[in-house]
């Protein structure tokens, strides 16, 4: 019998509702309703509406329960780190602010004073970002926050909006993971850290396991829409986690993933964390995957430099689509200029052509004058420092990768894609494109028993949906670039 689940996948700029049906062994998909998403800036800090993104979501599960199919589970996936807090009778302490808002831009050295930060990638191994959930919690602390003082819970987004529908109030391990306040080996919080640093205790909710029943559909919801209590289920609640249970992946090893979009989360799927001073030094995390594994993987700052390029010329009167900038790219003279994806300067939403000008003006390159030459650099950049992370792996782990799988968003962009087969000198199997999504609803299967195990759940992807590999082209000319890349980037 076929079994129906719907998956919400929450991005940094859109939200949608996917429909998925599983039967005879192959997963099929359908975007039923999309939403936008993004930060909202009040008196200087950054949020998000979570109880705009609860109302769209029942809009989904609205137009899904019309279908009149009888839905085996719904679940929530979402970018990492953030999070909403609720006060000892469960109601929501005002709204959750964004990962880039600006009160986490100087936090680190004030939390490094209190608990070092080797000590501290030491028990997390995860990589350091200002904005990891533990120093948002340090900079709430050191503001003097309200909201904190008052705090009974902490939920992360998927979890939250989770809770929302289903009233559990539990922790996935996968976006638990990239708080940066757990243990990667017991997969559990790393109290001593979480005490160290002055933060509540007991807000820090029960940890469960990606491919959890949560618990049934509120009544209230249930009545209000007209349907039964469905299954609410913890996937892979962290965006990252399910796109790579997506991974169509034939073999258990030989292969690294990259999760393509705003972000770039390039890795490979471990049994157990690594974490050594090498990973410290070179800044590599350790966040839970489905099935209890490890995702060893180092962000990357993606296509975000793409998209607040684009962002930026249509405030400025000039809009262009992405086909159109990625033929003019295509058109610009190769290796002109490159840049660092992961400097500061790019992080925070601005003017990002400036800045990628700013860059190579700094660097004594060639500044970029076009759009053409900007996205180009921007490209080329992102290829080369998938090269390194790429070497750095296989060095981290002593395992050789044969083959990047390239899932996402990102894998649409085909110049991107052959700047990668071509910078890495390795093929590059693109797709799923909707990778989060399938993951999220392969989780969903999976808790339900329409689906094994994780081996099994690989193999449904591959029946299912189709892919394109590009092999590696014209190695020479991006070995020399690679040559001027490495004094640049980290």
């Amino acid at each position: 019998m076929a079994k129906h689940f719907l998956a919400f996948d929450l991005g940094a700029s859109s939200g949608r509702a996917i429909l998925g049906t599983l039967a005879d062994g192959k997963l099929s998909v359908e975007e039923i309703h999309r939403f936008e998403n993004g930060g909202i800036d009040v008196n200087g800090g950054l949020f998000w509406n979570l109880l705009g993104l609860f109302a769209e979501m029942k809009t989904g599960l609205k137009k899904a329960v019309a279908r009149g199919l009888p839905l085996a589970g719904m679940a929530i996936d979402s970018w990492g780190v953030d999070f909403a807090l609720l006060d000892p009778s469960g109601q929501f302490l005002g709204f959750p602010r964004h990962y880039r808002d600006p009160r986490n831009a100087t936090i680190l050295e004030y939390a490094f004073r209190k608990y070092p930060r080797e000590r501290l990638y030491h028990r997390t191994g995860i990589q350091f970002m200002n904005f990891n959930s533990i120093f948002q919690l340090c900079a709430m602390q050191r503001d003097g926050d309200a909201a904190l003082k008052a705090a009974g819970k902490l939920l992360f987004i998927p979890n939250a909006l989770s809770y929302l529908f289903c009233g559990v109030a539990k922790a996935e391990y996968t976006i638990a993971s990239t708080s940066q306040a757990m243990d990667p080996t017991t997969r559990q919080w790393a109290w001593d850290v979480i005490a160290e640093l002055g933060l509540p205790e007991e807000i820090f909710p029960e940890i469960v396991p990606a491919c959890t029943i949560a618990g049934p559909l509120r009544a209230a919801i249930s009545d209000e829409l007209n349907c039964r209590r469905i299954p609410v289920i913890f996937v892979g609640s962290h965006d990252t986690a399910a796109a790579v249970a997506a991974v169509p992946a034939s073999t258990p090893k030989g292969w690294a993933y990259l999760s393509s979009g705003t972000w770039s989360l390039l890795g490979m799927e471990l049994d157990a964390p690594r974490v050594t001073p090498e990973a410290e030094h070179l800044n590599y995390t350790n966040e839970g995957g489905v099935g209890n594994t490890i995702r060893f993987l180092k962000n990357i700052m993606g296509l975000w430099l793409v998209q607040e390029s684009r962002a930026t010329w249509k405030r400025q009167g000039q809009e262009y689509s992405f086909s159109e900038l990625g033929s003019l790219a295509a058109a610009a003279l190769p290796f002109q200029s490159l840049i660092d994806p992961n400097h500061d300067s790019f992080i925070a939403p601005g003017d990002m052509p400036v800045r990628i000008q700013d860059f190579c003006r700094r660097t004594g390159q060639h500044v970029p004058a076009t759009p053409g030459e900007i996205i180009r650099c921007a490209l080329e950049s992102l290829a080369l420092r998938y090269r390194q992370t790429i070497e750095e792996l296989e060095h981290l782990t002593g395992e050789r990768i044969e083959v990047l799988h390239l899932v996402g968003g990102g894998s649409q962009d085909k110049l991107l894609n052959q700047f990668t087969a071509d910078a890495i000198r390795r093929p590059v199997i693109a797709g799923p494109v909707e990778a989060t999504a399938i993951g999220n609803l392969i989780c969903q299967a999976m808790a339900t028993g329409g689906i094994p195990n994780l081996t099994k759940a690989r193999e449904v992807v591959r029946n299912s949906f189709a892919t394109n590999r590009y092999e590696p082209q014209d190695s020479a000319a991006w070995d020399a670039a690679y040559a001027r890349y490495r004094p640049l980037g980290r």
